[in-house]
């Protein structure tokens, strides 16, 4: 059977069974203070692109998604910190628009399709942004949302890219009572504009000052279009272009360049859930600050509130039940591809501040207390403190959540965990107690 490293080396080979555009793995221990990584592949699938020939590496930009959330979560901490937020408010005491916009999304009428709202009998709060229980939805991902925007625009409202998320003018609905459920949306993209409202500065300015600089983290930006530096080495967002992911031994193509960023660069707003373009060494940097508890960017206290359950009764227990499906479903993939996987899922789920949050050990694997997530283009992060582990898959793949990547990060798992990725990885750094 083909190791992990022989296995993505031909995935990513260039020609007509190519079933990867690429992907870099970085890993980092504690107990060694070591930082190694795996790049594999190329920063485009397209001929007749220079980048084509360029291979893709640790330091290729691109557009990391998701992974902002966990930026927001240590900026909105480090205000919390300094006593400028609070966890627990209403968010209409920063955010005076959410004073009367708390509306439940209830259906709509049949004759008329005019939206059914419901008043919310509480409040929303920072902790429920950050840990997507407040009720808020991505558009894209629910169609009753998209019907709802589609009234709002046939009735006047005028909507520029993606404004739906922030615009004050428009009236966000929730899908549920907060803190009574969970459901993944634009919570955090609210917690982003939370920060520019405490200290005065867009979000971008703040990570800058707060996160970014102090890890030495001088390619990472909101705004890719006013940074050649970071475009010249932007790796093309692919796409792919057939069911297959190459276990099913067909050989046409399945892999084509998309053709622009997929985001809405051209936004005026900086999207605290989905906005960065950085590096995967870049946004390492701020993973393993995490895991060793750099007091650059939050204090112990800080660290546990990032990492600590915190959905209420209800909304854990959503969220338990999405998870066992959606890890009943990748098993099933799994199975059907003929490749099991190399490390079991947890068990019991919870959601922190900085994301997923596992409560179990997992054999061979993580520990009870690592908190995970990832950005659209399939890209996965850990944070396991318990025992002292960081780990990053990162590629620029459409569509998302593919069955293939979450094996990959499984066997990634697997070898990390057992030591042997670091026994013929290329050394990145020794970054322990240094942060640039």
């Amino acid at each position: 059977m083909a190791t992990l490293d022989e296995y993505l080396a031909t995935a990513t080979s260039p020609g007509p069974a190519r079933t990867l555009p690429g992907c870099v793995m970085i890993a980092y221990q504690t107990t060694t203070g070591q930082a190694r990584c795996k790049s594999f592949g190329t920063e485009s699938v397209d001929p007749s692109s220079p980048r084509a020939d360029t291979p893709l590496s640790v330091d290729s930009c691109m557009w990391v998604a998701s992974c902002t959330k966990l930026m927001t979560a240590i900026a909105a901490l480090q205000c919390v910190e300094k006593g400028l937020l609070m966890l627990d408010d209403d968010i209409s005491l920063v955010l005076p628009e959410w004073k009367e916009a708390r509306n439940i999304l209830r259906g709509f009428d049949d004759a008329t399709g005019a939206p059914l709202l419901e008043p919310t009998t509480g409040p929303i709060t920072l902790r429920m942004l950050l840990t997507q229980c407040s009720g808020l939805a991505y558009a894209f991902m629910n169609e009753s949302f998209q019907k709802y925007i589609k009234y709002q625009v046939a009735c006047g409202w005028k909507p520029d890219a993606n404004s739906e998320r922030l615009a004050p003018d428009f009236p966000v609905p929730l899908l549920f009572e907060p803190g009574t459920s969970w459901n993944y949306g634009i919570g955090t993209d609210w917690a982003g504009r939370m920060v520019e409202r405490a200290t005065g500065l867009t979000l971008g300015e703040y990570m800058d000052q707060y996160i970014w600089q102090p890890l030495g983290m001088t390619k990472t930006t909101f705004r890719i279009l006013d940074r050649p530096d970071i475009c010249s080495r932007m790796a093309q967002m692919s796409v792919r272009t057939s069911g297959s992911d190459g276990s099913d031994g067909s050989s046409e193509a399945r892999l084509a360049p998309y053709p622009d960023y997929y985001f809405p660069v051209t936004t005026r707003y900086d999207y605290g859930g989905s906005g960065v373009f950085t590096s995967p060494r870049e946004f390492f940097k701020v993973l393993v600050a995490c895991v060793d508890s750099n007091p650059v960017l939050l204090s112990p206290v800080g660290y546990g509130l990032l990492c600590a359950p915190s959905l209420p009764p209800l909304a854990a227990a959503a969220y338990q039940t999405i998870r066992t499906s959606l890890v009943a479903a990748a098993n099933a993939a799994a199975k059907e591809r003929g490749t099991p996987i190399p490390v079991p899922s947890p068990r019991q789920y919870n959601y922190a501040l900085g994301g997923m949050l596992n409560l179990d050990d997992v054999p061979g694997g993580r520990r009870a207390g690592t908190i995970s997530w990832g950005g659209l283009p399939n890209l996965v992060w850990t944070i396991d403190r318990a025992a002292g582990v960081a780990t990053l898959y990162a590629s620029q793949l459409l569509p998302p959540g593919e069955s293939l990547t979450a094996w990959i990060v499984r066997a990634l798992e697997a070898e990390v965990y057992s030591g042997a990725f670091f026994k013929n990885a290329t050394l990145l750094g020794k970054w322990k107690n240094r942060w640039r």
